[in-house]
């Protein structure tokens, strides 16, 4: 009898797990619209916002509102009606838009939001977005985990200057409550949604903080939708179109005109870039979808990165010891993210990102065809749990099986100098190792060229991801630069090598900023 009955029980708990309400993006979908705010008659910013308890009322995030430009709703993909700003809640980033009189009505398919969970979101929650990516025609859903700050106010999160740009004006309040996510709000998710696994509305995504190549992101807890209705202020704050770069979740696309039906084939400019990308259509192979989200210049990621050390020794290096100055200011790269894993890659501007099937990665295409090569490869070994010094033999024993044959040297050996790693919350591990090649190699130049090849490694109990690159470097020229100097800012005769030794800055510099998104 009791086997029976425990068999029951046993029934009933595997009956209830399976049975248990799983986030179903069909439940909301008809709430959900595109925002798309002119910026002037060439750029519009491209949000995304929900209906909230009337279908003539929409809620999205202040800070991609223009004090000029028109502001266009699109509804389910296919109905375009133009809005005003009716409520404004200045602290916490929020703007209530309502349609404006005299135009046909929103299609009867649209139901609103109109309620939201009120329960605390606990660490490590399920936690699900839906937006217009970079102002797609079509939305789609990203799939984030709830993290840990304490105390979870938007002060604690964000570094001294960008404090007190915020702590001028005002806007958002450094003592805001928010929610931290583990990982990205992709661009156009400024005021997107954000629902539990109960499809319940717990938040409305604001924005990511540079932090390197990655964003720190956050949303703003539902329960501020409450005093959003309640304010009396419709006025946009003074100086919040200052505020851009705190929002990596806003997307800048380019309009050829001000008709709606333009704004369906806009192309996206990644953020910080002068100009627009070609294709903003993700690169899929092997369960990656990298989409790319924003454009930086080196310097800008240095400054905001938790780990530049290797490449301020190697910028030393080039300066104090090889006599070379190069132009780190003009160094630019474009970001992309994986939205499965949150793995996040850095691509030289200029450079495209493709999936490589002989090699079974994905690369970096260089257009010069020499040996300066990246690479980005995902891998099921499991190296979480491997002590740093029998990592360093294991990725020895890669290098030296995959690319001392390729290259016709006898091996390589481990720099110990750049060779480190760091651990970091929920068994995350990345690992950056420098190895050299045991002979020069001779181009067809006829210079001798020494083979560096950096990698770095991203490690969970899951999987690993990796970047490789192998990177030749002209031992006569460094020779010379040594004795004679060479300033590439000013390249002049020079100018032919210090575009290679840019190119071999940036290609570290990829390699190193491989990443997990925050």
């Amino acid at each position: 009898m009791n086997k029976i009955i425990w068999c029951l029980v046993l029934s009933l708990l595997l009956s209830y797990k399976i049975s248990a309400r799983q986030f179903d993006p069909d439940n909301v979908k008809n709430a959900l619209v595109k925002v798309v705010v002119a910026v002037n008659n060439n750029s519009s910013i491209a949000l995304t916002g929900f209906v909230w308890k009337s279908p003539n009322q929409i809620v999205t995030s202040l800070h991609g509102m223009s004090r000029t430009g028109d502001i266009r709703i699109l509804y389910q993909g296919q109905a375009w009606r133009k809005a005003k700003i009716k409520k404004v809640l200045q602290k916490a980033d929020l703007v209530l838009l309502e349609l404006i009189e005299g135009q046909a009505p929103p299609p009867s398919t649209v139901v609103p939001i109109s309620q939201f969970n009120t329960s605390k979101v606990k660490f490590g929650t399920d936690v699900f977005a839906i937006g217009y990516n970079g102002g797609a025609t079509g939305s789609s859903s990203r799939q984030m985990k709830k993290g840990f700050v304490n105390p979870e106010t938007l002060s604690h999160l964000i570094p001294k200057k960008d404090k007190e740009a915020l702590a001028k004006i005002g806007f958002p309040a450094l003592d805001l409550n928010i929610l931290y996510l583990e990982g990205s709000l992709l661009p156009g998710f400024s005021g997107a949604p954000v629902f539990d696994q109960q499809s319940k509305l717990i938040g409305i995504g604001d924005g990511g903080l540079e932090k390197g190549a990655s964003n720190v992101s956050w949303i703003i807890p539902a329960s501020y939708l409450t005093e959003l209705e309640n304010s009396s202020n419709n006025d946009l704050p003074s100086g919040f179109e200052n505020l851009t770069q705190l929002f990596s979740a806003a997307a800048i696309i380019q309009s050829p005109s001000t008709n709606p039906s333009s704004i369906e084939s806009n192309k996206m400019i990644l953020s910080g870039s002068g100009s627009a990308t070609t294709n903003i259509s993700p690169v899929k192979a092997i369960g990656f979808e990298f989409h790319p989200t924003k454009n930086r210049s080196l310097t800008d990621m240095i400054e905001s990165s938790d780990d530049p050390e290797n490449l301020l020794m190697l910028s030393d290096e080039f300066e104090l010891d090889m006599n070379i100055q190069l132009d780190y200011d003009a160094m630019r790269f474009d970001i992309y993210e994986d939205i499965n894993t949150g793995v996040v890659i850095a691509v030289p501007e200029g450079i495209s990102l493709m999936y490589n099937p002989t090699e079974e990665a994905f690369q970096a295409i260089n257009p010069d065809n020499n040996d300066m090569q990246l690479y980005f490869y995902g891998v099921q070994n499991d190296f979480s749990q491997t002590n740093f010094e029998d990592l360093l033999v294991a990725v020895g024993e890669i290098i030296n099986q995959n690319f001392a044959m390729r290259f016709g040297v006898s091996g390589f050996t481990i720099d110990t100098d750049y060779s480190l790693w760091n651990e970091f919350d929920g068994g995350r591990k990345i690992a950056w190792i420098l190895s050299l090649g045991n002979e020069y190699l001779m181009g067809q130049d006829g210079l001798q060229y020494g083979l560096y090849v950096y990698m770095t490694l991203l490690m969970t109990e899951e999987k690993t991801f990796m970047s490789i690159a192998t990177i030749p470097i002209p031992a006569e020229v460094v020779a010379f630069a040594i004795s004679s100097g060479m300033d590439c800012n000013n390249p002049g005769m020079f100018a032919e090598y210090c575009d290679y030794f840019n190119k071999v800055f940036k290609t570290f510099s990829a390699a190193h900023l491989l990443n997990f998104a925050y």
